[in-house]
Formats: C-alpha cells, sequence, structure tokens
C-alpha cells in the first residue's frame, strides 16, 4: 500500500514538472524596448538661391545688372534704352559668309550653354527659305566697315552688332551681327561670344574685368560666373521688358541671395 502511495506520490509530481516545464517553454520571451520610426534625415534648406556668387554681394550685382542691362548702347528704335530689352520670342538665326569650322563650334557650344538658362525663348536655326531673326555674317574687312558703317562709327573694329526692338514693348525682334574674317582666329573666338551677349541685351561693362563684355577689351573664350548669372537674371520670367531700374531691384533682391 505505501509503495502504491509513493508510485502515485511520484507519478502526480512527474506531470506537476512536466506541465510547469510545458508552461514555461510556452510563454512568449520578453518583450524588448523598440525605439517609434522616425523620418530619413533631411537635407537643410539651401543658404542661398543657386544664383548666388559668394564673392559678389547682391548690391554689387544689382548695380552690375543697371550698368549693363538698363544702360543699352546698340539697340535701333526710338523707345527708352534705360528699360529692359530682350528676346521674348525664339530667335531663328542663319549664318552667312566664310565661317571657319572653329567658329561654328564656338557658336554651337555657346547655343547649347544659353538655351539651357531657364526662361531663355532659345537660338533655332532658321529654316531654308525663311526669314531669320538673327543674321551672324563672317566678312572680310571692307565688306564689315561698309555694313556696319552707323555703328562702328569709323573705329578699327573687330565685330559689330545692333538689334530692333518695339517701342511700345522693349521686345527685341531682329538683329545682325558681323565677324571680321581678317582677324586671328584667337581673337575671334572671344568676340563670337561677346556679341552674341550683347544681341541679347547686355551692354559692355567698365566695372568688371571679369565679363565677356568687358569694356577695355576681354581675350576670354567661354562665359564668365558673373556673364552667365547676369544672363538667368535677365531671362528670368520675373524680370519683363520695359521694367525700371527700381522694379528690377526689387526682383533681383528675391532671386540673387
Amino acid at each position: 500500500m505505501k509503495k502504491l502511495i509513493c508510485l502515485i506520490l511520484c507519478l502526480m509530481l512527474a506531470i506537476t514538472c512536466c506541465a510547469c516545464q510545458s508552461v514555461t517553454a510556452t510563454q512568449p520571451p520578453e518583450s524588448q524596448a523598440t525605439e517609434p520610426p522616425t523620418d530619413p534625415p533631411t537635407d537643410p534648406p539651401p543658404e542661398h538661391s543657386d544664383l548666388y556668387l559668394p564673392e559678389v554681394s547682391a548690391e554689387q550685382m544689382i548695380t552690375y545688372f543697371n550698368e549693363v542691362v538698363l544702360n543699352m548702347e546698340y539697340s535701333t528704335g526710338n523707345g527708352d534704352v534705360s528699360l529692359v530689352q530682350k528676346w521674348t520670342s525664339p530667335i531663328h538665326y542663319k549664318i552667312t559668309g566664310a565661317p571657319t569650322d572653329e567658329d561654328l563650334e564656338v557658336l554651337n557650344v555657346l547655343f547649347e550653354q544659353l538655351n539651357a538658362i531657364p526662361g531663355f525663348p532659345g537660338f533655332i536655326p532658321a529654316e531654308q527659305g525663311s526669314a531669320a531673326d538673327l543674321t551672324l555674317r563672317f566678312v572680310d574687312y571692307n565688306e564689315f566697315r561698309l555694313a556696319f558703317s552707323q555703328v562702328i562709327h569709323g573705329e578699327n573694329a573687330d565685330a559689330a552688332m545692333q538689334f530692333w526692338y518695339y517701342t511700345d514693348t522693349n521686345a527685341i525682334y531682329s538683329g545682325q551681327i558681323g565677324y571680321r574674317t581678317d582677324i586671328s582666329q584667337e581673337i575671334r573666338n572671344s568676340v563670337i561670344i561677346e556679341e552674341i551677349v550683347n544681341i541679347l541685351g547686355l551692354s559692355d561693362t567698365v566695372l568688371r574685368q571679369d565679363s565677356i563684355v568687358y569694356q577695355y577689351g576681354s581675350e576670354a573664350t567661354v562665359l564668365s560666373d558673373i556673364d552667365l548669372v547676369i544672363l538667368k537674371i535677365l531671362y528670368n520670367p520675373a524680370i519683363k521688358c520695359g521694367m525700371n531700374a527700381e522694379a528690377c531691384q526689387q526682383i533681383i533682391q528675391e532671386l540673387y541671395y
């Protein structure tokens, strides 16, 4: 009888141990504390716009803009040249005369760069037989002086340009550029760019020696940073034909910071 009681007790103990082990085995592990999900880090807003040049203050940029944009010397018309003048429609151009392969390459590279400016209407080759808004003439010395006598006034210029604009809106609608073919290719590479910048509505500068339109001569064969920024400001849609200095200043302060 004692053996039976002991057997029953042992059996009950074994069952209890198994039950405890079973309960222990099926208990979920303690939950681990997790951090709440966070948004990925974001870059801080830019300190300046993509127009900003560290070495040029907003005041200097406004002064330069007023000099080269609001003091136009190459336009032909009876309008107010102290107001913004620029192209508002695509510029269909044709090339005449005897340009070299290098002349054409300089133009192609420049047109590609200018056509990438936001708001710029674009240089487009005129279709054969159609009228061109802009004619680029590569001619010899005598033909150059005859064609541009009213512009160069007897000066020994390497190139010359003039454009026409609507006097009621100040929008440029037509122009021509003459390049002498008797000057060196090195000089021509520079004046090709200079005259294109002039035809877009920029006059010469005495303030910026680093500009392609520096009045006392530039040997640059590419647009400088300041040239590119001033063209981006001029052809920004916020700058309208016919705007005066005060209106432009307010917009430049918003664009250039």
